[in-house]
């Protein structure tokens, strides 16, 4: 087989794995006219998928007096993500665990706090969760920090910092590996309802224990800046240093928000801002979002939401991340 003709089987073969992914099942005929190939093609693309196991034989279709056509099913276990993700809770280091078939639907999970984070910190819950799912083809970490061409640059857990982290779980598992910072994540989880490539979303969150992160999603796309510093809020002037900010002071934790919403609402001017933290009042969200109103003067309605659970943002993120990543790695 040529070059062009290698090239082109393996676009027809994108193009019927979409469309499996999208109806689920189907019979020859149909993938035939919703893809535009021919039957002759649909049938040798799907031998392939048979012999890996990526596709399955699920029966026959309903006859209407001829002979009944099989039906083909895309098999959702063929392959699994590992999430990795976690964050701070009641001063912890609080670890989820999360394992999603090709279809983002979560078939096992567990939760595990961490006295302290080094770079093989996760290999025992790793080891045994990829040994219970051998069918796993990428492994997602959401963490408080950042990598740039697998060296983590920024991180709350100091001693991630460096190549090491990343290189070492590839070559432990042999498997593609992905990192999101867990901010990023989480905005990137707020954008899965609607039209996500036209919705600017911005996302800050405020774990107390380290200076407040933030998050910008624009036209569904997470926008990193220069590397990958956008977001990094540790160095903003603001009235009252982040060390030493006592968030029992309602007074002075509306003082820096108020920044950080003037910040984002003139520079940024998302549709929505999301601040992530569990010490919210109800006359603090009140008063901050009096303050963007007038603020803004009217010129555009920025809507705030205050969310004490990050988990189920924070999950959807790492998810989609991490499905897109195995999708393209299986493409």
């Amino acid at each position: 087989m040529g070059a062009d003709a290698k090239l082109m089987k393996e676009l027809n073969k994108r193009q019927l794995r979409r469309i499996l992914r999208q109806c689920k099942e189907a019979t020859k005929p149909e993938l035939a006219d919703r893809t535009g190939l021919s039957v002759v093609t649909i049938n040798s693309l799907l031998e392939d998928f048979l012999k890996t196991g990526e596709v399955v034989q699920s029966g026959l279709a309903p006859s209407g007096g001829g002979r009944p056509s099989a039906r083909y099913r895309y098999r959702p276990d063929y392959r699994y993500a590992v999430l990795l993700y976690g964050h701070q809770s009641e001063g912890r280091n609080l670890m989820h665990l999360a394992i999603v078939n090709l279809m983002g639907e979560c078939v096992w999970r567990k939760e595990e706090y961490f006295d302290e984070i080094r770079v093989k910190s996760f290999e025992a819950v790793l080891d045994d969760v990829i040994g219970r799912f051998p069918e796993t083809g990428l492994l997602a970490f959401g963490l408080p920090g950042e990598v740039v061409d697998d060296v983590v640059t920024i991180h709350d857990y100091q001693a991630l910092i460096g190549p090491e982290f990343m290189a070492h779980y590839k070559e432990r598992y042999h498997l593609p590996v992905v990192f999101e910072n867990d901010i990023n994540a989480m905005t990137y989880g707020a954008c899965r309802e609607g039209d996500v490539e036209k919705t600017t979303v911005a996302g800050i969150y405020l774990p107390r224990i380290y200076p407040p992160g933030a998050g910008l999603v624009i036209q569904g796309k997470i926008y990193y800046g220069t590397s990958h510093c956008a977001g990094e809020l540790a160095g903003l002037p603001v009235p009252v240093s982040w060390d030493s900010l006592d968030y029992g002071r309602e007074g002075d934790v509306l003082e820096n928000l108020k920044l950080l919403t003037a910040v984002y609402g003139f520079t940024v001017a998302p549709e929505t801002l999301i601040f992530y933290g569990d010490f919210f009042t109800g006359e603090l969200k009140e008063r901050l979002r009096a303050y963007s109103e007038r603020l803004l003067e009217g010129k555009f309605h920025m809507d705030i939401i205050f969310a004490e659970n990050l988990e189920r943002d924070y999950e959807e993120g790492m998810k989609r991340l991490a499905l897109e990543a195995l999708w393209e790695e299986m493409e």
